[in-house]
């Protein structure tokens, strides 16, 4: 074994799935924590993803991550009003174990003795008929057949690159069967 595979044997990394076009992109896990993961910078976009069970140990740590599609829903109109200071609401939302556990406690001191009011209003968008037959229809595994249709119809349809470095290695074999038959024809002196 050598130096490198000695070093990839604790590597972790995120496979983030994405199930429009069934392909799968390798994130490297920077820093973990008891309940979140922390991935390097890949394309200019850093990943921050919650766990909710263990990764699958081999060689590497290997989480999976699905990659969502954004689906369109509406909020039914609220009734009443409701008001709540900033430790309520940070404990209905974190629930108390995520309250006491997250929050630092130099900031629940600020948060706990200083009186901040919240009023949270639900205002529904309400669509118009057309719009509204349109939302219905929509179900998610039409949005991502409908996905996978416009990925199949550009399947295959790429334009091939070719460089100037990738002519000149296609040529180089013929080049250098043109200085080994020079060679030869030189060597047995028809060629001077």
């Amino acid at each position: 074994m050598n130096l490198k595979q000695r070093l990839n044997l604790n590597k972790k990394e995120v496979m983030l799935l994405n199930p429009e076009d069934h392909r799968f992109t390798p994130l490297r896990v920077e820093r973990e924590t008891d309940s979140v993961i922390y991935c390097e910078k890949h394309d200019g976009i850093l990943y921050r993803f919650f766990k909710l069970g263990p990764g699958w140990t081999g060689k590497n740590t290997r989480f999976l991550a699905v990659e969502g599609t954004p689906l369109v829903s509406y909020i039914k109109s609220a009734k009443k009003q409701a008001q709540a200071g900033l430790e309520e609401y940070l404990r209905l939302i974190w629930t108390d174990k995520g309250y006491d556990e997250l929050l630092p406690d130099v900031l629940k001191e600020g948060v706990e003795t200083n009186t901040v009011g919240t009023t949270v209003d639900v205002e529904p968008i309400i669509p118009d008929e057309e719009t509204q037959s349109k939302f219905d229809e929509l179900k998610a595994d039409g949005v991502l057949f409908d996905a996978d249709l416009d990925n199949l119809a550009n399947f295959g349809k790429g334009e091939v690159r070719v460089t100037n470095i990738d002519r000149i290695f296609d040529k180089f074999p013929w080049i250098m069967a043109g200085f080994g038959f020079n060679y030869i024809l030189i060597a047995l002196g028809v060629l001077k």
